[in-house]
């Protein structure tokens, strides 16, 4: 299973970033403070739980999600470190979405910025970021179904103003 080893090499790689070494910074500076140290706990442990729960089919209740984005919100503005901590973290979240990206592209193909449902004012980006990930190789492209359309009520141009 050569996949299993270079997905180790890949964890490898990434625990080599600037993005994770901050990112484990920012953790030890939490554990400088006892209070924020045990609030950052609670959070963690009932996001562990409601990841839990999805692992195993089960859709988490509404009031539980809430609670947790609620949870998080309060630690933010209480704690300069845990705020600190969730800015890093989205950094690194920047990095694992282009990894998998990445990895869906080599899948399935690589679309053209024209066939992703973005405004005219992002296809430039888009299509950059696509000629990053295809690593300046002209891979298989993407074949979108014909009459492929997003959901009803779905509208990207609100998501980018």
């Amino acid at each position: 299973m050569e996949y299993i080893q270079k997905a180790r090499e890949l964890g490898e790689a990434l625990l080599c970033t600037p993005e994770v070494s901050k990112l484990k910074e920012a953790e030890a500076e939490i554990s400088q403070d006892p209070e924020a140290a045990k609030a950052f706990e609670e959070y963690q442990e009932k996001e562990r739980n409601l990841v839990t729960s999805q692992m195993f089919s089960k859709v988490p209740s509404e009031k539980d999600s809430l609670a947790l984005i609620d949870l998080k919100m309060r630690l933010i503005r209480k704690y300069p470190s845990i705020r600190n901590f969730f800015a890093l973290q989205q950094d690194f979240e920047k990095i694992m979405a282009t990894v998998n990206l990445t990895i869906t592209t080599t899948i399935y193909g690589m679309p053209s910025a024209d066939q992703l449902p973005f405004p005219k004012e992002l296809k430039n980006l888009a299509q950059q970021l696509l000629d990053n990930i295809g690593g300046g190789k002209d891979g298989p492209a993407m074949q979108i179904p014909e009459g492929f359309k997003l959901p009803e009520g779905f509208n990207l141009n609100d998501l980018f103003k």
